[in-house]
Parts: C-alpha cells; sequence; structure tokens
C-alpha cells in the first residue's frame, strides 16, 4: 500500500488574488483533488443484429440479448443492476435509387452497474464472448463520494487560507479573523482518468493541493484502472488591515 501523496501547486499570477483597497478585502481561491481508486462501474453494452428480414434480426438480437444477460449473471451480478435501457430499430438501403431493402438492424443497449469492480476485465470478456458487440461507455465511481469531497472541501478550504495569509504578507498586510464570506463546488467522483487540479483562468488567486488516497490502482490483468478525482473549490474573503 502507497504512502499518503500530497503535492502543494502554487500559482504564480497576481490576477488570480485581488485586495480590494476600497473595502479592505482580499478574496481568495482554494482548489482540491482527492485521487481514489474506484470501487464501482457503469458499462453499458450494446447487442447489434443485422438481417434482410426484421422478424428474424428481432428474433436474433432477443436470443443474444439473453445470453448476454445470462453471462453477466453468471459473475454473481444481481439481476436489480442489469437493465436493458436503449432499443432501436433501422433499415439499410441499396440499389442505385436508394430503395432496396439491403438489411435490417436492431439494436438493443444493456446497463450494468458492477459493484465489484475486480469483475471488471471477466464481465467485459464474459460479455462479448455471449454476443455483445458494443460498448457504449464505461464510467468508474467511488461509493464513498460524500467523504471524498467533504474530504477535499477541507484541503481546498485550508489552501485557501493559507493563499490569503500569504498574499496579505506579500502586499504588507495582515488577514484580520475569520473569513467574512464563504462558498463552495465540489464535482467529480464519477468518471475514470478526468483531470483535476489546474485552474488558470478567471478572476481568483487559486492554491491547489492534490492528495492521492492509499488503495489499489486495479493494475492486475489487462485492464488499469487508475484512480478518479474527486475534486472541491472554495472561495474566501478576508478583511485585511
Amino acid at each position: 500500500m502507497r504512502w499518503l501523496n500530497l503535492l502543494v501547486l502554487l500559482s504564480a499570477s497576481l490576477a488570480y488574488g485581488q485586495i480590494q483597497p476600497n473595502s479592505n478585502t482580499i478574496s481568495v481561491t482554494g482548489d482540491a483533488a482527492v485521487k481514489v481508486a474506484p470501487d464501482r462501474v457503469a458499462v453499458g453494452l450494446g447487442v447489434e443484429s443485422r438481417e434482410k428480414d426484421i422478424e428474424t434480426a428481432s428474433v436474433q438480437n432477443a436470443a443474444a440479448v439473453k445470453h448476454v444477460i445470462a453471462a453477466i449473471r453468471g459473475l454473481g451480478v444481481d439481476a436489480s443492476d442489469i437493465q436493458t435501457d436503449f432499443f432501436h430499430v433501422d433499415i439499410t438501403y441499396t440499389g442505385n435509387m436508394g430503395t432496396v431493402v439491403d438489411y435490417y438492424r436492431v439494436t438493443k443497449e444493456i446497463q450494468v452497474e458492477l459493484k465489484d469492480i475486480s469483475k471488471f476485465e471477466n464481465l467485459l470478456n464474459a460479455a462479448i464472448h455471449a454476443g455483445a458487440n458494443h460498448v457504449y461507455g464505461i464510467e468508474f465511481s467511488t461509493s464513498e463520494l460524500r467523504k471524498y469531497r467533504d474530504q477535499a472541501r477541507a484541503l481546498a478550504a485550508k489552501a485557501a487560507i493559507e493563499k490569503a495569509n500569504d498574499l496579505a504578507v506579500a502586499a504588507g498586510l495582515e488577514v484580520v479573523g475569520k473569513p467574512v464570506a464563504v462558498s463552495s463546488y465540489s464535482y467529480g467522483g464519477g468518471a475514470a482518468y478526468s483531470h483535476c487540479c489546474g485552474y488558470y483562468g478567471g478572476g481568483n488567486y487559486a492554491q491547489n493541493v492534490i492528495q492521492t488516497v492509499p488503495g489499489s490502482d486495479g493494475a492486475e490483468g489487462s485492464v488499469a484502472l487508475g484512480k478518479i478525482s474527486v475534486t472541491a473549490t472554495v472561495t474566501m474573503t478576508f478583511q485585511i488591515q
């Protein structure tokens, strides 16, 4: 298990820190991201069938979908975590005028919520071998999103306080008391390989913190799951003198 890694990035642009001479206040923004190993994954699978006859295509598709669902259930996935979500039928034409039916295409989507992420690679292999011929989307997430958002928010608040003091000292001033205004925003925690930390546009002076939580990186087998980012931004306004 890895040690906890903490990296603090300091922005050098004074455009991100604003000292208001008329109100004697300073507004700062702290950004933080907690890197977390995912423990949930949502997978969107598709089964597509093509035949000259629409009834044949529909029957074949229904049979293939049953095989795919059976293969997923065989991995211990609960029936409540499997849903047929999307059904589509269209026609492909051929001929000089495009009026002759070439084939009918029947497509059905299966959504799977996998709560044992160690079965992710097995699920993909089993579904494809059973007849799934599309993977529409894969989204990793954490079941402890609230905990990590609270953690990220606390880190962002600490970064903002440190930034206010640093900027005030650099200007020959001093922060007085507690913040007179606070706002926060949290996001992330629902997608794999998302990027964070490093907001370099806008009107606040940003101090960024990246924290990695120890845990498995899912690098076993041929699929590396990596980590997802749970991020928070806290903006504070302080009085200065």
